[in-house]
This record gives structure tokens, sequence and C-alpha cells, in this order.
């Protein structure tokens, strides 16, 4: 939201950071340091016509399926500018079952002429702000240039949303900022107690908004950074990502939805298939919500080779069901969003070399599963062909070098390498990854709070180590995108943590991220969490006992809150 109304307002020239504080008409604010943006499960985006880079649209569906839960669209300024895109932006998402909302930013004209403006526009677009997937009005309270709207007042405030509350019947969120209260309503925000608030902080870390002083409240929905990436939307580096503090349930009970219904989402509907149905595979893993690992993935990529958009992380859950069911229900099986025999039988498709794609994504996978070492880059070259040849040879099958229904067959039932369904044999590290990907108490960050990075988040790294690929480094760091290969003593003790202490944890760091140059990180010798039993570090988690047990188990370098740099994480490493 922030640079996309500036912009707008002409002449932005970028956020202002220094010392980790924003900064606002020459006042650093220093907010509070708690939980990382990546810990909270519930996330969304805002958008303006600055986001249809090229005067293309945004592809809502995408959005949805990408694990967006919501999304607030830009509608008015002023009391007499309309965004040219709000009436098919709230149409897209109102038809990608994705809850939304509109917003207003504040300008210098008179209050009242601007709640005229914003209620007339989003009426005309049939918004009402109480039927099912409407998320509350909102009122942007920005600076421009470090100064405030001009003629602004608190009386205006005060003005614009009992207006808007009067005519929609519904409380508006407010987006502002403590440093807006303070220099432009005299550090008194009691006019916004009662709503939600809605608070930017950048390039942050785990430094939370800092409060706004009279609100009487902390902020509900965060806008964590301005320079996101969301699949479906066109300005790529330039995307607003929020999330949201509280369960989906919550945000779906403020969308006038049922709370207990979980994502209201259907996947795309799938392309149709590159070949005929093959008969169904007798003796491949039967997935279904919760199952994890190596087939996960690979059926994950399958599914988007049939024109599903999931991020194959090796985890069977809401999207990866959605996306079944719907996949089932166009090639007329029974639609219970489990894939079985018959599911496997149509998922796979007949490949042979010069193939590019998913499909080829999701055989490369398989067969490193069984002992493979092929880049999982979706062409079908001769080292892919080589490999399935050594399959077939090792299977009793004709070793042609395609991949048909009974190479896929023999892939899918074979669990010596170790598939999803497969407990470790050894010590190795591989085993241990593909463990603790389906070890149900642990969970892997999927995003960075520094970098943007998707390949070398805690995910990508014991997912890509489970497949036998070695965790990649962030090329953001200071040793650059490369391969490096877990400790097993390291993941071992992860297993410990879980199985033998009975410790629930969110891992959010491996190999990624940026650290000190000699970090072990770097070495894949060390792990970082941010919440244990539920808990936030630095927020009551019971770090002492956590950080014992990592140095019962063999860490030598264990530091949390007290050491510097880890007043919101534990960190254990291996020499």
């Amino acid at each position: 939201m922030n640079w996309r109304t500036r912009k707008k307002a002409a002449g932005w020239t970028g956020a202002m950071l220094a010392s980790g504080g924003m900064i606002f008409a020459g006042i650093t604010v220093l907010p509070a340091d708690a939980a990382s943006p990546s810990t909270y499960a519930v996330k969304g985006v805002d958008t303006s016509h600055h986001n249809h880079r090229g005067g293309n649209p945004i592809d809502w569906n995408a959005v949805r399926s990408s694990g967006q839960d919501f999304a607030f669209v830009k509608a008015t300024e002023g009391a007499d500018w309309q965004d040219p895109w709000f009436s098919r932006d709230l149409r897209g998402a109102r038809q990608a079952a994705l809850p939304h909302g509109p917003y207003h930013f504040y300008g210098r004209t008179p209050a009242a002429d601007q709640a005229r403006n914003f209620v007339a526009t989003v009426k005309a677009a049939g918004y009402t702000g109480k039927a099912a997937g409407e998320l509350p009005p909102v009122l942007d309270l920005e600076q421009h240039k470090g100064r405030c709207p001009a003629n602004f007042s608190t009386a205006g405030v005060r003005a614009f949303l009992t207006s808007v509350t009067s005519q929609l019947g519904v409380k508006p969120i407010v987006y502002t900022t403590k440093s807006f209260v303070d220099a432009c309503m005299g550090g008194d925000g009691s006019v916004l107690a009662g709503h939600v608030m809605w608070q930017p902080r950048y390039e942050s870390g785990s430094n939370e908004p800092a409060p706004v002083p009279g609100a009487g409240q902390g902020w509900k929905i965060w806008q964590y950074t301005e320079t996101g990436s969301v699949p479906g939307i066109p300005s790529a580096g330039r995307v607003d990502l929020n999330v949201f503090r509280g369960t989906l349930p919550e945000l779906r009970r403020l969308a006038h939805l049922d709370g207990a219904g979980g994502r209201d989402t259907t996947s795309p509907t799938p392309r149709p298939p590159a070949e005929h149905s093959h008969a169904p595979v007798t003796g491949a893993p039967v997935l279904s919500a919760q199952s994890r690992g190596t087939d996960v993935v690979t059926a994950q990529h399958l599914l988007n080779a049939a024109g599903a958009r999931l991020d194959a992380d090796g985890i069977y859950g809401r999207d990866t069901t959605a996306a079944v069911k719907s996949f089932q229900t166009a090639r007329k099986l029974e639609a219970d969003g489990v894939v079985g025999p018959k599911t496997w039988g149509a998922l796979i498709v007949s490949l042979k070399e010069g193939a590019k794609g998913s499909a080829v994504v999701a055989l490369q996978h398989q067969l490193n599963a069984s002992g493979a070492r092929l880049r999982t880059d979706g062409a079908f070259g001769p080292a892919t062909a080589a490999a399935v040849k050594s399959l077939q040879s090792a299977k009793g099958l004709q070793p042609d070098g395609v991949a048909g229904p009974r190479t896929w067959s023999a892939l899918l039932t074979d669990r010596s390498g170790g598939g999803s369904d497969a407990p470790p044999t050894t010590g190795s590290a591989v085993a241990l990854a593909k463990q603790l990907v389906k070890t149900p108490g642990i969970t892997f960050a999927r995003v960075h709070s520094q970098t943007r990075h998707s390949g070398s988040t805690a995910y990508a790294n014991i997912t890509d180590m489970a497949a036998g690929k070695g965790a990649l480094t962030s090329p953001q760091s200071h040793v650059g995108a490369k391969r490096v290969q877990l400790d097993a003593r390291m993941l071992r003790g992860l297993l410990s943590l879980r199985n033998s202490h009975g410790f629930r944890m969110n891992i959010t760091e491996f190999v990624g991220g940026v650290h000190s140059s000699t970090s072990r990180h770097y070495r894949g010798l060390s792990f970082d969490v941010n919440e244990i039993n539920g808990v936030h570090v630095g927020s009551g988690a019971q770090h002492r006992a956590f950080m014992a047990a990592c140095r019962r188990l063999g860490a030598t370098e264990v530091l949390g809150p007290g050491h510097k740099g880890h007043s919101t994480h534990v960190h254990c490493a291996w020499k």
C-alpha cells in the first residue's frame, strides 16, 4: 500500500530506513522485538493500479492458490479519484473466493467529501461490507514525503470513520503508524480505539510495528514488506505482503464466513491430460491430509503438470487436498482428496527424452528418491534417460529409457530409496531429513524475514536434503548460492528434541538467510528455532530447557535470549 499510494501522490522516493527503524517526519520509531512475520500462518496482499504492470490483470485464482488468505484493494483517494482497476480487482478476488475488502487513501480534501467518494465507489462495485467474503473497509492514514496531509485534522478522521460506519454498517479497519499519530494527531490516537489496526513495518526481521498511542490495542494486520512477489500479480518485486495475527477461522468470521470451513478455495480447473489416464498403480503410497515427504512432492509436481499451482513443499495440506479433489472431479474419479491407486494412474504421464515441464520434475524427484542424483530441472535429457534405464534394469523392465506406466509403477512402489512411507533404515543425513519432513510437531519456515530467496528457506533446505540434493544457501549470503550437506548429527539432534524430549518447534533457518561470514549455518551445522511448544521465543517459550537439551545432544554453540542478536530465537550448532 505504502509505495503505491505515495507514488500516485507524486514523487515518492522510497521507504526510509535507519538503525532498524522507519523514519517519518524525522522521527525514528523502534518497534517491539517479537515474532517474525514468517511465523504467522494467515497471510494476504493489498493491491492497487500500480500492481498492474504493463496493463496486465491480476490472476486472482493464482493469488489464492499461492497460499494468500485475504486481499485488500485500493478503491479511492481523496474526494474525486477512483482506482481504475478497483471494480475488476474486487470482482476477481470475490470470484476467486478470497476474503476481500476496499481501502481509501486519506487526502487533503474535506472528510465528508472523501467519505462520499469512497462509499459511492465501493457500493457501485457491489460491496456492502456485510456479504459473505467481505472484509471491513479500510481507512489508510499516511504521511507523504514526511508531511501530514494538507488540511488534516483528527476531527476529519473521526468524521470519515463515523460516516463510513453509518453508511455501511461496519467499523472500518485503520491502516496507520505510531509515527503518523505522533506527527499528525498530537500523539493521541484515541479516535481509532475500537477499530482493527493494520500497521506497516518493513525490513525489520522480528521487529513488530510499534503500538499506536491511544488506540488501545496492538496490530491485527502487519504489512511487513512492499517488495514481495506473488504468483498472479504482474508487479513482481513490488507487492505488499501482510500477515494476520489470529487464526484462519477468525479471519473468515471477520469476512462473514463460516469460521470452521478453512480456506474457501477450489483449485483452478486442470488442463486436459497430455495422454489418456493409465491403469491404477497398485502398491503405490496412499497420500492424504497430513502426509509428508518425497511422494507428496512428486504428486504435487504431477498436479501442477495437470494445471494446478501448488508449492511442491512435500506437505499434503489444504491446498493440495483441494487440487486433488479438483483433478479427481475433472477425471470423473471419486473426489475424496486422497491420492490412491486410481488417482496415481490418472496423474502419471508417459515421458521420454526431450520432454519438459512439471511432470519431468516429478519423475526426476522420484528417481532421486530411488537413488539417482539428478538435477530436478524439468528437462528430460541424457542423464534422466540414463537414470530411467538404470531403474528399469534393476526392476527387470525393458531398459528403453521411456518412463511409461510400468516404470512409474516401479518408481512409486519402490521403497528401497526411502519414499515417504519408508522409515529410514540408516543414520544418513538424507534418511534423517526424510524422517524430519514427516515428523509431526516439527514445522519449517517457508519464507525469510530478510531475504526473498524461496530456494533457501528452511522448508526448501529440508525437502531438498530429503531428495538427496543438499540444502541451498541464499545468493544474498556471504557464500553466495551453493549446495551444502546438512550434518547428520544436527538432524539427529532435531529428531531427539522432538521424539525424546517432547519439544514441538518451528525451524526458521538451516543454511539459508544471511549470517556472519564464519557462521556454522553455511556449513550445514546449525539450525534456528523461533517457536517452542507453540510459544514464540522471547515471549514465554521454554527456551532455557530447549537450549539445555541441545547441549546434551552435542551442540557446542547454543545461543538464545540474553545473547546479542538472539532475543527471538534459539540457535543450536554442532562442530
